[in-house]
């Protein structure tokens, strides 16, 4: 599927020295135990409990992924680093919350998009968990909106008014292209669209689709022509004096990366080839983000020669989780 050429050993050894060098290397819930492979060998290794966040509104697909992608990449890690729990928030958290959560030691592990306070912040594994799909954008707009009938310039967006969250990059980074952005809630962003206080709602190629499912009663549909680009890597996040556990994590994905197992999961998941065919045909606009440090940028443009441009794959039955879950 990827055609490296050089061998097995020194690629391992060029991604573990590049994940090292773009990764600065009372919550209780659902438990998602891991396989107990070889249990006398790893007898002697520590079993570790990682918290991770709940479930944010709209993005039940995208976390159902990254938490078995994590899981995937700690389960490779075992032999290393011993065996896991992961645990689950019962309360839903805001993103910016997960984030000050790491460090107040209320969470181990969460996923985010970056930004360069972020990452000062908090300890970023650089490794691009969703493949740059999450900086490419599609408005939610109003049913009877007839503007946007044919492809708009960025021009055209610049004399329009988008909504977006409070504490979100993608409200500095819309503002930074000179595009007006009111902010507000998550959930009260539908609305606000749906009565004219603002014109659109750019959401994720691989959040829109299912957010929309979740408004049956809504006025919104998904803007027809456009494709608001940016790069806006997801990457998993943990606290800065977690150096170990970053490590691991970023190990983990270098082995499934480098195995093809991380790009096969990724495109075998129905939210990725939905995106993909939402994209087909639509006019980019591409617009700067300033709020990504170079070692991202570096990151980024490094590991996304990892995943073959955006192509529709057949459906293929992959179970998000192979642990078993506990209440």
């Amino acid at each position: 599927m990827i055609g490296h050429t050089i061998s097995r050993t020194i690629l391992t050894s060029t991604l573990l020295l590049l994940s090292g060098l773009f990764t600065p290397l009372g919550l209780a819930g659902e438990v998602t135990h891991s396989s107990s492979l070889e249990k006398n060998s790893k007898a002697a290794l520590p079993h570790r409990m990682l918290r991770l966040p709940n479930v944010h509104p709209g993005r039940d697909p995208v976390y159902a992924y990254a938490k078995t992608l994590l899981s995937k990449a700690l389960e490779v890690t075992e032999d290393k680093y011993g065996t896991f729990e992961l645990q689950v928030s019962k309360q839903e958290i805001a993103q910016e919350r997960q984030l000050r959560s790491l460090e107040h030691d209320m969470l181990d592990v969460t996923w985010s998009v970056s930004s360069i306070d972020r990452e000062k912040q908090h300890r970023a594994i650089r490794i691009p968990i969703m493949g740059g799909f999450f900086g490419k954008r599609i408005m939610l707009i109003r049913a009877d909106d007839n503007r946007f009938d044919n492809p708009l310039t960025l021009e055209s967006l610049k004399s329009m008014r988008a909504v977006q969250g409070y504490d979100w990059p993608d409200t500095r980074i819309f503002r930074h292209n000179e595009i007006p952005v009111l902010e507000t809630t998550y959930q009260a962003s539908f609305r606000i669209v749906a009565e004219g206080f603002a014109d659109m709602f750019p959401r994720s190629v691989m959040e829109i689709k299912h957010e929309l499912d979740k408004q049956p009663d809504s006025t919104l549909k998904i803007e027809p022509h456009l494709l608001v680009s940016y790069d806006s890597p997801l990457f998993y996040f943990v606290a800065l004096d977690q150096e170990a556990l970053a490590n691991r994590i970023s190990e983990g994905l270098t082995i499934l990366l480098e195995s093809g197992e991380f790009q096969t999961f990724l495109k075998a998941q129905p939210v990725y080839q939905e995106s993909t065919m939402l994209m087909r045909g639509r006019t980019e606009i591409e617009i700067e983000n300033p709020l990504l440090s170079e070692q991202s940028k570096a990151a980024l443009k490094h590991y996304l020669t990892y995943f073959e441009p955006a192509l529709l794959v057949e459906p293929v039955e992959v179970p998000l989780e192979k642990t078993s879950d506990h209440l």
